[in-house]
């Protein structure tokens, strides 16, 4: 039998191997690392994988090892150290209160706030404008083949978000012990357990999709309420011991909901609940975010620029890229960043106004598409928006909105340069950086259709200017990227929210409404699918308290 006393568990970052090694090594390489013999080696535990394709493309590893104690160095070499502990498992609670909460968005914020909530016996109804997925997905290809849009159901609004139509990215800055909870719960719903270890996770819309049915399952086995088409047009207030506070919420079609408390999930584009929000006067404040174009690539290219002579290489995952660069002006920088971009995928319409044109990226699981896109985009922050903001427009919308108003006339002018039809203005690359106007262009993965235009007339002259610029920089750092054959196509406008709900810091309630809790990327707390979801339960944990009292 062996001594369990004279056993230890190391975390070891950075252990790397040549891409394609055969994965018995891997042991020999840790205890390379460590400095010990391999013999005394009882467990290596992958936790996390990533690609460095700098030179020749190698495996990085961080593991978990249980090592023979009276092996160890008496130093533990960099990038060793004894096991920082397990993560928290999520907290059990046991609600005293039986009171009802609507969860208003379908998105990941939503519907983690609404599975912990339902799990724990909290009576909750889970409220979404646009349709579930099956029916959503028949709504999305009416928009991309044949222009028909439902501004209800379509790539922003419908069960699983805005990123159900992704390339399904579940990485995050956010650093989280339920962050591992998501990821976990994702598993357990069916999807692949690489993302449990993966440096970049990601699941492709065609795994999304089945997922948002498997969680849907999960959540009315919890005992959750949810209801589709179900748009909520605005909340019910009223004052109870000289406190405002939400009551319910009301529906399009007259419906009235009561609640004891709301969660506030709606997304980033549900740009009628921020109408709303300005009017009854709701705590809300201008938010920076970022705008831009779709940028278009052969795939070939970018697997040429990223892998050089080794992009043939079998087994090599499908090349992607990340860049950015800041710029000052006056006293402040100007950021100018590739985002969410989607290896081997398509290029997607995200409009959810009759006139105006708005895309995004997607891709499937297997990334094998011919093309790669991103987003390149420039950052705006409210300062921008009053000084290029229509004053009329901008004052109509309560002053507080300026940044939507930013955003929905750059759609509108990517509209009218496509002529019509959700046509979608393009120009190459190369015209884009000499500033002159395209007059043809190579097809593309928009279904829709693009026309070739000047893009330099949907913004104001200093994202234009900007993105240029970045342009020189973005070539030296993958020389290649800027060619005659790489296409722009307008516009990204919906990176984040242009408002953020102010929230208590500690309640995770309204500054100004008792009882609704501002939640995820719509409320300007979260930047993606995992760091979304992250707050929705941090939400929920925070009701659950309250209720446990």
């Amino acid at each position: 039998m062996t001594d369990e006393t004279n056993k230890t568990k190391l975390r070891v970052d950075g252990v790397r191997l040549a891409f394609g090694s055969d994965p018995a090594k891997l042991s020999t390489a840790v205890a390379d690392r460590i400095g010990v013999d391999e013999a005394a080696l009882f467990d290596v535990e992958i936790i996390r994988t990533s690609l460095d394709a700098r030179g020749r493309p190698t495996e990085v590893f961080n593991v978990d090892a249980v090592v023979e104690s009276t092996a160890l160095p008496e130093e533990l070499p960099g990038g060793v150290r004894q096991f920082p502990g397990f993560d928290e498992p999520p907290r059990q609670f046991s609600p005293k209160k039986d009171e009802r909460v609507v969860v208003i968005g379908a998105g990941p914020s939503g519907l983690f706030c609404a599975e912990r909530l339902a799990s724990s016996g909290v009576k909750t109804i889970l409220l979404d404008r646009g349709q579930p997925v099956e029916i959503r997905g028949r709504d999305v290809s009416g928009l991309m083949h044949r222009g028909e849009l439902d501004r209800d159901s379509n790539i922003c609004f419908g069960e699983g978000g805005a990123g159900t139509w992704s390339d399904g990215k579940l990485y995050t800055r956010v650093k989280d012990v339920r962050g591992r909870h998501v990821l976990e719960t994702i598993v357990d719903l069916g999807g692949p357990e690489e993302i449990l270890v993966k440096g970049k996770p990601h699941l492709g819309t065609d795994r999304l999709v089945a997922l948002c049915k498997a969680f849907r399952a999960r959540l009315t086995d919890a005992g959750c309420t949810v209801r589709f088409g179900a748009f909520v047009k605005g909340l019910l207030f009223d004052e109870v011991d000289g406190v405002r506070r939400v009551v319910g919420v009301e529906l399009r079609d007259g419906e009235k909901i009561d609640a004891d408390r709301v969660v506030l999930a709606v997304g980033h584009s549900a740009r009628e609940m921020y109408r709303h929000l300005a009017a009854e006067g709701v705590a809300m404040e201008k938010k920076p975010f970022a705008v831009g174009f779709r940028v278009e690539h052969r795939q070939a290219l970018v697997d040429e620029i990223q892998y050089g002579r080794y992009a043939d290489l079998e087994g090599l995952p499908t090349a992607d890229y990340r860049l950015a660069t800041n710029f000052k002006e006056g006293g402040r920088k100007r950021g100018v960043y590739s985002f969410c971009m989607c290896p081997g995928g398509q290029i997607v319409p995200s409009h959810t106004l009759p006139e105006g044109i708005c895309v995004n990226g997607m891709s499937h699981a297997s990334r094998r598409g011919h093309f790669a896109n991103s987003a390149l985009v420039v950052t705006v922050d409210p300062d921008d928006f009053d000084s290029v903001t229509d004053p009329e427009a901008a004052e109509a919308e309560g002053g507080i909105l300026s940044g939507m108003v930013f955003q929905h006339q750059a759609e509108r002018r990517a509209f009218q340069l496509g002529g019509g039809g959700f046509i979608a203005p393009a120009q190459r690359l190369t015209d884009f950086k000499a500033g002159r106007a395209s007059t043809t262009v190579r097809e593309t993965t928009y279904k829709p259709g693009i026309a070739p235009a000047d893009l330099s007339s949907c913004y104001p002259d200093f994202v234009i200017a900007s993105l240029r610029r970045a342009l020189d920089d973005f070539e030296r750092r993958m020389p290649g990227f800027v060619t005659d054959d790489a296409l722009l196509i307008g516009v990204e406008t919906r990176t984040s929210a242009p408002v953020q709900v102010v929230r208590d810091d500690q309640t995770l309630m309204s500054l100004s409404v008792a009882s609704l809790y501002p939640c995820g990327e719509g409320a300007g707390y979260g930047g993606g699918i995992v760091s979304a979801a992250i707050d929705g339960l941090r939400i929920a944990e925070q009701i659950l308290v309250e209720l446990s009292q």
